[in-house]
């Protein structure tokens, strides 16, 4: 089959990235013809090659027309969809949040693809889409990249916290600090930290318990780690053989009004006391079982069968409107990412004020004021361009 991926970027390792690489590579490696369109490429396209998938940065540069479009993010899907008016189109929705995330509609569209339990009952009810158009494809691990599983030792000592959105200071605070009351020795990795590292299936192996969430927790379950969920404001458990489906249903991560646990000294020696060796590789055996990438590409290709052999819609053969979506697949995100960075630069400015004008030693005054007027020159920049919006 002759399928087109969509993309919003391939620069750096993260969810949808992944999933966008390791499908792609494996559906051209059966022998399917695949190309994503990816307005915004970098080091990750490379990934592709290997395996005979093709990246193309606009719709013009793909050789053929597509049979099924498999959509991921917003303006991409669309674009590709305007472009190719005779394709049929499945959407892989990662988040309904922010909006490059949430699913568009369109009669081409025959199929929204979740990555959990919890998304297809949200997405029936926040979208009004129908339940015989929405089906789970949950998130998965390359078990041949993941290839090395450690042994699982008697007590925990090293600690990561491993990708997710960041922490709030007081809350990673708390959990720095409930960490080294037990003994353990918390490290970092991940965008929010700015401290990306590109290769999980080696660093993983140094550590006995992860923070994490999604497809970050499923790698450091692969690899024989005990992990607990965490997100600001929501502290999970640890993930047992016996709750595997119940934090599998929700994508291994806390949602409201599951509970109101915080990070705390209390909380993590409470989840400690649960850690059995025989029961992490319990659940690394059940992943390495049940969340592979071989499995989730068998269940995409069912879809893509049903989409391909389904009527399609009548619709015009006009293209006219493809450029347009193009167009905004390229520029708007850059556009909102600036406009979402303006509060957090003004607030920072606010920051360097006080410290110059309120607590700074007189010897700092010179260093201070030359960051705050750089920051304020930056954040005038911004806001600026915001304006445009």
């Amino acid at each position: 089959m002759r399928v087109l991926m969509t993309q919003r970027e391939l620069l750096q390792a993260g969810g949808s990235e992944m999933v966008a690489v390791e499908v792609a590579r494996t559906l051209s490696e059966r022998g399917h013809d695949v190309v994503v369109f990816c307005p915004k490429v970098g080091d990750m396209a490379r990934m592709l090659l290997p395996a005979g998938a093709r990246v193309a940065q606009e719709l013009r540069d793909v050789p053929w027309t597509p049979e099924l479009i498999h959509g991921q993010h917003h303006l991409p899907a669309m674009a590709a969809v305007a472009r190719f008016p005779g394709a049929r189109a499945i959407y892989h929705c990662h988040g309904t949040m922010p909006w490059v995330e949430r699913p568009p509609f369109h009669p081409r569209i025959l199929k929204y693809v979740m990555m959990c339990e919890w998304m297809v009952v949200r997405a029936q009810a926040e979208l009004d889409l129908p339940p015989e158009r929405v089906t789970c494809v949950p998130n998965f691990v390359n078990t041949t990249r993941f290839s090395e599983v450690r042994q699982p030792p008697e007590t925990v000592r090293r600690a990561l916290l491993f990708g997710g959105p960041a922490l709030p200071d007081a809350e990673f605070d708390r959990l720095n600090g409930a960490c080294a009351a037990l003994g353990i020795e918390l490290e970092w990795i991940g965008r929010a930290y700015q401290n990306v590292q590109p290769r999980p299936e080696i660093f993983l192996q140094d550590y006995d318990l992860v923070f994490g969430i999604g497809k970050s927790a499923l790698e450091a379950m692969a690899t024989g780690c005990a992990v607990i969920p965490v997100i600001p404001g929501q502290a999970g458990q640890l993930i047992t053989d016996a709750s595997f489906d119940h934090w599998a249903h929700s994508n291994f991560g806390p949602r409201y009004f599951m509970a109101a646990t915080q990070i705390g000294t209390l909380w993590l020696k409470q989840q400690l006391e649960a850690y059995n060796p025989a029961d992490v590789a319990a659940v690394t055996a059940r992943v390495r079982r049940e969340r592979t990438l071989e499995g989730a590409v068998d269940r995409l290709e069912a879809i893509y069968r049903d989409a391909a052999a389904a009527p399609a819609p009548a619709l015009s053969a006009d293209t006219s409107f493809a450029p347009y979506l193009e167009r905004l697949a390229k520029e708007v995100d850059a556009l909102w990412l600036e406009r979402e960075a303006v509060p957090a630069l003004r607030k920072r400015v606010d920051e360097l004020e006080a410290k110059l004008f309120v607590r700074a030693p007189r010897k700092r005054l010179p260093r201070l004021r030359s960051l705050l007027l750089r920051a304020r020159y930056a954040w005038q920049r911004l806001a600026r361009r915001g304006d445009i919006l």
